[in-house]
């Protein structure tokens, strides 16, 4: 059952991945952010990557379809890299979303966690002998 319930959940999040290139540099026309996100292989995590300009200090937020937010990290300005991982098992059913911004460029990707029910199985007829 819970094997069901995360394949599930993979193939929901498979369809989240996400590589962009966003905002371009005005001093040599390089871009800003480079974005990767995509579900951890067997889990309810969704992993984020970030490369950015030194100089710009990110925000990453994950917030319900509401606009709650549920968890947000601050990357310093010095840093050019972010990796993260989303752990989001404890989260009920629904839309949710991942915001990067990096205090020009906002990158917004939308994601749904669902589960499947598994169907009822008709009762099973057997016939036994002593």
């Amino acid at each position: 059952m819970k094997t069901l319930l995360r394949t599930l959940a993979i193939a929901l999040c498979s369809t989240v991945s996400l590589i962009a290139n966003a905002g371009d540099d005005a001093t040599n026309g390089r871009k800003t952010l480079k974005v990767a996100i995509y579900p951890a292989t067997n889990t309810m995590k969704m992993s984020v990557v970030v490369e950015k300009l030194v100089g710009r200090q990110l925000s990453v937020r994950l917030k319900s379809e509401s606009g709650f937010v549920l968890h947000s990290e601050y990357i310093r300005k010095k840093d050019t890299l972010y990796f993260g991982k989303f752990n989001l098992e404890e989260l009920e059913d629904g839309k949710y979303l991942i915001e990067i911004f990096d205090g020009e460029t906002k990158i917004v990707k939308n994601i749904e966690i669902g589960t499947i029910k598994p169907q009822v199985v008709a009762n099973e007829r057997f016939i036994t002998m002593n």
